[in-house]
């Protein structure tokens, strides 16, 4: 027996956008991630502080997530290292010094 309709409509997650150093980034992958290995990150952070790949912003279940792929220096949310997060409005992280804050709003 098959469940669910071939024609049920599924809502497009809300667009995420991560502003750094003065630029925004439009989130359009399932996956994006953040370090300093060129190449192989949507978002470069040419830093020593931060791994190769250091973290990436995740859509899972309709929500985007934070989640450290196992970096040296982790990833900073008010002050505390955290391993995964869910990402609400106006978050900010800190990578390696560095600050990424993310908004669903494009202005």
């Amino acid at each position: 027996m098959q469940s669910g309709s071939p024609n049920q409509f599924v809502p497009a997650p809300p667009p995420l956008f991560l502003d750094y150093a003065g630029r925004r980034y439009a989130i359009n992958v399932p996956r994006f991630i953040v370090g300093r290995e060129r190449g192989a990150c949507h978002l470069v952070l040419a830093d020593p502080n931060v791994s190769r790949q250091h973290a990436a912003v995740e859509l899972a279940g309709g929500q985007f997530f934070i989640v450290d792929l196992g970096s040296r220096n982790g990833v900073g949310y008010n002050g505390h290292r955290i391993h995964k997060k869910q990402i609400v409005e106006g978050d900010r992280f800190e990578i390696g010094g560095h600050s990424l804050a993310f908004s669903f709003r494009n202005p």
